[in-house]
C-alpha cells in the first residue's frame, strides 16, 4: 500500500513539476540559467522512471533515489530562500515559496516512504 501510494505521488508530482517548470520559465522574459531548469526535468524523468520500474513490487531503490535527488535539490532551493545573505531580487515570493514547500514535503515523504517499503523487504528477504 505504501510503494503505491509513494508511486502515484511520484507520478503527479512529475507531472506537475514538469508543467510547473514550464510555466514559471515561460512567464519570464528569459529562461532561467540551464543548469537550474534542467535538473527539474531530470527530476521528472527520474520519477518516471522510478514510476514504471516499480510497478512489480521490485527495484524500490530507483524510486527512492529520486526521491533523494528530488530532496536534496528542494533542500538547496528551500533554504536559499530563507538565507539573510541571498538578496531580497533573487527569492521567490509569494505562493511560489508555499508550493516549494509543499513539493519538498512530498519529497521527504516519498523518501521515507520508499526507504520503509525497501527496508521491509529488506527484512522478509533475510528471513526467507
Amino acid at each position: 500500500m505504501l510503494l503505491t501510494i509513494c508511486r502515484y505521488l511520484a507520478l503527479v508530482y512529475a507531472v506537475g513539476l514538469a508543467i510547473g517548470e514550464a510555466v514559471i520559465n515561460s512567464m519570464q522574459p528569459h529562461w532561467q540559467y540551464a543548469p537550474l531548469w534542467m535538473i527539474d526535468y531530470i527530476i521528472v524523468a527520474y520519477l518516471l522512471v522510478g514510476f514504471w520500474a516499480t510497478r512489480r513490487g521490485r527495484y524500490v531503490p530507483v524510486l527512492m533515489s529520486a526521491y533523494a535527488l528530488s530532496t536534496g535539490v528542494l533542500w538547496m532551493v528551500y533554504f536559499l530562500n530563507h538565507d539573510p545573505e541571498t538578496p531580497a531580487e533573487l527569492r521567490n515570493k509569494g505562493p511560489l515559496i508555499y508550493l516549494i514547500g509543499l513539493v519538498f514535503a512530498v519529497s521527504i515523504f516519498g523518501l521515507i516512504g520508499t526507504t520503509i517499503v525497501w527496508l521491509r523487504g529488506e527484512r522478509v528477504e533475510k528471513v526467507i
